[in-house]
């Protein structure tokens, strides 16, 4: 169910990636992200496709590092060289699904704009701010950071 209570039909739909990262879902992304309904496959797939294009840059030197220790595909992983591959992947997604929805977040005033029923909770600047924090945070995790980083002068 939408935020607006409109049914949402989930879209089954893979998005391929570059096959060491997880492919992506639209409907698992519709499904743990609680989207509204009025968005349209095409807009789902598009942020989603985006989101996995910045994530998949922003951890380039992990992904270089992991090749280098003999890792093809962080799913698949001998456990032996990254034994928290199913923890890796979820964070994964959880970096990508985050980074998606504050970007479509910022979308929804575009995709339906009633003056009476607006809803901050989906359209409030620090709704897309809070899920592009959690996205950061999860590319943080996988390249062996914190949550903050603090720099000498």
């Amino acid at each position: 169910m939408s935020f607006s209570g409109k049914p949402t039909t989930l879209v089954d739909q893979a998005i391929a990636n570059d096959g060491f990262w997880p492919d992506l879902s639209v409907s698992e992304f519709q499904h743990g992200y609680r989207l509204p309904a009025e968005y349209l496959r095409e807009l789902l797939v598009d942020g989603i496709a985006l989101s996995m294009g910045e994530v998949n840059r922003d951890l380039a030197r992990r992904k270089a590092a992991w090749q280098a220790a003999g890792i093809a595909n962080v799913e698949t992983a001998d456990p032996l060289l990254l034994p928290e591959r199913a923890f890796m992947a979820a964070s994964y997604k959880r970096a990508v699904y985050c980074r998606a929805k504050a970007y479509l977040l910022q979308q929804f005033a575009t995709v339906n704009r009633r003056e009476s029923a607006e809803n901050l909770g989906k359209e409030a600047p620090e709704r897309s701010e809070q899920f592009l924090a959690f996205s950061q945070q999860a590319v943080r995790l996988i390249q062996g950071r914190g949550r903050m980083t603090a720099v000498l002068l």
